[in-house]
């Protein structure tokens, strides 16, 4: 619709200047602002119907611009754009309430056909987060969603194939791929896509359900099944190796990044019937992940028998060395604790990258 307002928000005048030739050729009103502060006083004193909103500015980031953007007008839509993009920001744009995140360099027309989908969405008061497996992983819009108690449809496309997720009182409930296959079984195939685009709307209920696993418990098979798929038996002259490609192991990403926490001096994930899923440290894998379930398992019943309640964390010591142990719902996760690293501290960080 002709007129609706934009705020640019960059800190290279250049920018914004070619973003507003380009959306005032297409009809709309666009304003621009250099920092982050002069964004947000901007929408104290003025309406806007979407903000283009850089991540890095050189007062207040993109993301606090975002928040108190949407703070101060509840019905703007927002795209983050960036020209380093990481997981951990796309996640949190999302989580904020921006509709999209893109990556520079962006095409003109990509630009302008991802801000009238926006808008028209808008102005028919459907709430939808567009984005791209590159920056968004499955596993992250998966949590976000079950996390969040949402009702919502996740939609996504990856070349002639489109596979569908519905989410309702924290968990999947539906799954189904465009070539008939529907259920649990479909987390084993599009777990290991890692381009196309996706959508999620809000408020769409499931048609049926196909899904009755926990949703953690789910990706955690699905995970587990492609580390064993990804051993693969090659021939070669004289007999055969098996060999390990290089696809992406999620669970171990998952314990190198609580690896890398402040204050960790290892990281082991194991299953609640003792099986090392996937560590980050120097010693031996198996003990550290016995002492894990040991002591989570003990917990639990501890718990149980005297009314409690769940066991969620705990630290323990065995001589000079301490281990934070920490439930999730399939899982155990046994950190090392650095000699002056704060178990609180360390608990509140591993619960965002969970998150």
């Amino acid at each position: 619709m002709a007129g609706e307002r934009i705020l640019v928000i960059d800190d290279e005048a250049n920018i914004v200047h070619t973003y507003a030739e380009i959306l005032e050729c297409e009809g709309f009103a666009v304003q621009g602002a250099s920092t982050g502060l002069e964004a947000i006083e901007r929408c104290r004193q003025e309406t806007y119907d979407l903000l283009l909103i850089d991540l890095k500015l050189p007062d207040v980031g993109g993301l606090d611009v975002l928040r108190q953007g949407k703070q101060l007008l509840p019905d703007v839509a927002a795209i983050i754009i960036t020209g380093f993009g990481t997981l951990e920001s796309a996640v949190e744009a999302l989580r904020l309430g921006a509709e999209e995140y893109l990556t520079k360099p962006i095409q003109s027309e990509a630009l302008i056909t991802t801000i009238q989908h926006i808008l028209a969405q808008k102005r028919e008061n459907v709430a939808v987060v567009r984005g791209n497996l590159r920056d968004m992983s499955l596993t992250s819009l998966i949590s976000i969603a079950c996390n969040e108690h949402r009702q919502a449809r996740l939609l996504i496309r990856r070349g002639n194939q489109e596979a569908t997720f519905f989410f309702e009182d924290g968990n999947i409930a539906h799954i189904a791929l465009n070539n008939g296959l529907e259920g649990e079984e479909v987390i084993y195939e599009v777990l290991a896509w890692e381009e196309g685009v996706f959508e999620m709307e809000q408020g769409l209920p499931p048609p049926r359900h196909t899904v009755t696993t926990n949703w953690s418990a789910l990706l955690l098979k699905g995970l587990q099944y492609l580390d064993e798929s990804a051993l693969e038996t090659v021939e070669w002259e004289g007999g055969t190796e098996v060999i390990e490609e290089g696809t992406g192991d999620m669970v171990q990403q998952l314990a190198s990044d609580l690896r890398r926490l402040g204050g960790i001096e290892g990281a082991v994930i194991v299953a609640r019937d003792g099986i090392v899923l996937a560590h980050d440290l120097e010693g031996d894998a198996e003990k550290e992940g016995a002492v894990a379930v040991f002591v989570g398992n003990a917990a639990n019943q501890v718990g149980e028998a005297l009314a409690l309640g769940t066991f969620e964390h705990g630290v323990v010591a065995i001589g000079k060395d301490r281990m934070l142990v920490l439930e999730q719902p399939d899982y155990y996760v046994g950190l090392l604790l650095g000699e002056r690293a704060s178990p609180v501290l360390v608990t509140s960080q591993a619960e965002s990258v969970f998150r």
